[in-house]
């Protein structure tokens, strides 16, 4: 990175005609957590929507007008229509292939990413999105290998696999709401509020509110639908990073599956399922989980003074300047985080222990052996505020985590329960995509394939 990146004070960056804050260190990123409230994300929203996902001249007009802010209250002096507050709205709007011989996979990261993908689409949009486009899901990774593309305008004649890619997911993200609003009445909503067309919720809802505004259409809902799913990304890569980590450490998959058997609940069906609540609390499970975002997640948290001035620590950072602090920075400041009593684990490396705490005279490594409740860790991220943040902070803090979270726990939960893994030699060491188009989009892909064995797991012993 940059040495300005890596400076304790905030930095002032000039590039050409633009300029913008660095900000790192704890209580600095803390400070601006706080501030948060005076900013907008307008801007940055706007771009990645007309760039990345080709929102239509008109809709983004909307966002242009739209000087009421993101709180409940709009800002003094605002005559947006309540119908119009877009930033408002966005902000709180919110086992049988596998056989029990080993069979060999050449990317477990994809098995695992391509199994989640359809998943949590499938919970998010209902059955129809995948069945009406049979080839969403290549689309989908398509697109999001390609956004540096989209982000840095490069025009569709030097890229045209990249925009037709992009093309066929927003036409996919216009048949399936065609098909629901052809389909779906008032009987086909169950008692939580989903149904078979639409998903979950969110999305009907969605539709309803969005299309409302002014300048909106079914194109631009789209665009704005696509952009919220695209966004599951970083919990399905998060997943198959944590899921990796797991099996190519036995003694951290035994403390994992002795965590998670704990909250299995086997019915009549022989279907696991599990006591979300407990499964959520997990002190080991979690900590993969943390680390994982830690080690993984690399992304530029933007934010820009709104109405008035914001101070970080008496420095003042005038209003309309834009403030950038990279995750990466703040997850690798060995100043801030455990080493290990010896400087054994190193800030680079994957180490459950920086999250985990144990009774004092325990000392233990990357796992909790033994069953002695005695010694039985407890987890937290309270202390790492400023730290630790792959979801970012404040006010506009990311309103997925609890689904993303979830998400992962879950899906990690069910394939270590479910499976057994040898991750071969080649692919243990895998390291992280770190070129332009790999790196700051958020959780890391791997640079390679993890070549792998995997086979059902047989029930008697779990």
């Amino acid at each position: 990175m940059p040495d300005f990146f890596q400076s304790p004070h905030l930095v002032l960056v000039k590039i050409l005609t633009q300029e913008f804050y660095v900000v790192r260190g704890l209580e600095n990123v803390k400070a601006l957590f706080k501030g948060s409230w005076a900013c907008t994300s307008i801007p940055f929203v706007k771009f990645a929507l007309r760039y990345a996902f080709g929102l239509p001249a008109k809709a983004l007009s909307l966002y242009d007008k739209d000087d009421s802010g993101g709180g409940s209250i709009p800002h003094s002096g605002s005559t947006v229509e309540a119908r119009n507050r877009i930033d408002y709205h966005q902000l709180y709007g919110l086992h049988n292939r596998v056989g029990s011989d080993w069979s060999y996979h050449d990317g477990l990261m994809k098995v695992v990413g391509d199994e989640a993908t359809v998943s949590i689409l499938n919970a998010l949009c209902g059955p129809y999105l995948l069945s009406l486009n049979p080839h969403f899901l290549r689309d989908y990774w398509d697109f999001d290998r390609n956004l540096q593309t989209y982000l840095q305008g490069i025009p569709w004649f030097l890229a045209p696999r990249a925009y037709a890619a992009r093309k066929r997911v927003l036409t996919a993200v216009k048949i399936w709401p065609q098909h629901a609003r052809d389909h779906c009445d008032d009987s086909a909503v169950g008692p939580d509020g989903d149904d078979p067309f639409w998903g979950s919720s969110f999305f009907r809802d969605r539709q309803r509110m969005v299309l409302e505004m002014d300048g909106f259409d079914h194109a631009a809902i789209a665009s704005q639908d696509f952009g919220a799913i695209w966004a599951a990304r970083n919990s399905i890569t998060a997943a198959s990073w944590t899921i990796f980590e797991i099996y190519r450490d036995p003694e951290l998959l035994s403390s994992v599956r002795a965590e998670i058997d704990a909250c299995a609940l086997k019915g009549a069906d022989r279907r696991i399922r599990f006591d979300i609540e407990q499964l959520l609390c997990l002190p080991i499970l979690q900590a993969v989980y943390a680390e994982t975002l830690r080690l993984r997640m690399h992304f530029y948290i933007i934010r820009m003074p709104d109405r008035v001035d914001m101070n970080i620590r008496d420095w003042i950072i005038p209003r309309r300047k834009v403030i950038v602090t990279p995750t990466t920075v703040a997850h690798m400041d060995s100043t801030v985080w455990s080493t290990g009593s010896q400087n054994e684990h190193p800030v680079d490396q994957f180490w459950i222990g920086r999250f985990l705490k144990y009774p004092s005279g325990c000392s233990h490594g990357n796992t909790q052996p033994g069953d002695s409740t005695t010694s039985s860790p407890t987890f937290s991220t309270k202390e790492l505020e400023g730290s630790w943040i792959p979801y970012g902070g404040g006010p506009r803090i990311c309103p997925g985590r609890h689904f993303a979270k979830r998400q992962i726990l879950l899906t990690t939960a069910l394939m270590v329960s479910l499976f057994d893994c040898e991750i071969l030699k080649q692919g243990r060491n895998v390291q992280e995509d770190f070129t332009l188009n790999g790196f700051g989009n958020g959780v890391s892909h791997p640079a390679g394939k993890v070549p792998a064995r995997i086979r059902r797991r047989d029930r008697g012993s779990m």
